[in-house]
């Protein structure tokens, strides 16, 4: 039987969402609608399942994910997807972390990947991760199993990493505290005084404003580091591959070579030896958690 997907990905203001069938293997026509509360939300989620016929939803959520629940990090708001499929007549609502889909998403990113560091494969564990608004990762094993994690929201790392940027704070306390577009914003701030976004940032650094370029490049060595503790935590002898419009945007300021040294950094010889096999790409695909959903089901029902 054919039943009607309806794939979302929902932010803290706003879902985009695709239409498609059990049996397609493409997305098209992805929208984007905004809303101001939960409430709006489900009304708009309501008018789209019923105008649509949609069987079975596939959402990605941002968030800790316990059995088919996640509490969303930007908002007040529980997302349960057996109360959803319930409520809206559904015959099946799937919850993923937004990070568990982007690793899920392989088989529609694997030809939209540049490349950082090349590497040789030596198993088949692959680390996905990206500063955004925080930090998220998620690890794909032989893609087919994906393992979530709320590794932005851990805090060994912060004081070493607050060390390279040569600052001091209170307010900094987990990594993605340090590592996100929100930490790119905060750090420029405790150097300036001046609050701007991490997209005006980049544009100064173009600009080869002295500030912006300490800040970008700092993050980008320190971006490297953490990339290889997580290598050796998770032992990604696939690879790693970072997702997400900051790392589109950072892409072309990242210098290879430094970043391959920074990669290495403080690391013993024998762990140095396996960390050269390790490759490094960005995910240049954008809207990765719908393909994401999409292939999630697809393997689901293989």
């Amino acid at each position: 039987m054919i039943y009607k997907l309806l794939l979302i990905d929902i932010g803290g203001t706003n879902m985009r969402h695709a239409i498609t069938s059990s049996d397609s293997n493409e997305i098209t026509n992805i929208c984007k609608t905004a809303f101001t509360d939960m409430d709006e939300f489900e009304e708009k989620l309501k008018d789209l399942i019923d105008n649509h016929g949609i069987d079975i939803l596939i959402a990605s959520v941002a968030g800790p994910k316990v059995n088919n629940s996640i509490s969303m990090t930007n908002r007040n708001y529980v997302f349960d997807g057996d109360e959803i499929s319930d409520k809206f007549n559904l015959k099946d609502c799937y919850l993923l972390n937004d990070w568990e889909a982007i690793a899920y998403s392989h088989d529609f990113i694997k030809d939209s990947i540049e490349s950082i560091k090349r590497g040789m494969s030596f198993n088949r564990n692959t680390l996905y991760l990206g500063p955004g608004t925080g930090l998220g990762a998620a690890i794909s094993i032989d893609n087919k199993t994906v393992l979530s994690t709320e590794i932005g929201n851990t805090t060994n790392s912060t004081k070493y990493l607050m060390e390279n940027f040569n600052i001091e704070s209170e307010d900094l306390i987990s990594l993605e505290d340090v590592i996100s577009g929100s930490a790119i914003s905060s750090i420029y701030k405790l150097k300036t005084d001046l609050s701007i976004s991490s997209e005006e940032i980049l544009e100064k650094y173009k600009q080869e404003e002295s500030i912006s370029v300490e800040v970008i490049d700092t993050f980008i060595k320190s971006l490297a580091e953490l990339l290889s503790d997580l290598a050796l935590t998770f032992n990604t002898g696939n690879g790693i591959l970072l997702a997400g419009s900051l790392m589109r945007s950072l892409y072309p300021m990242i210098d290879k070579d430094n970043f391959y040294k920074s990669f290495l950094n403080n690391k013993k010889e024998i762990h140095k030896d396996m960390l050269d096999l390790v490759s490094i790409g960005v995910i240049t695909k954008k809207r990765t958690p719908l393909y994401g959903n999409l292939s999630f089901y697809k393997k689901l029902k293989k």
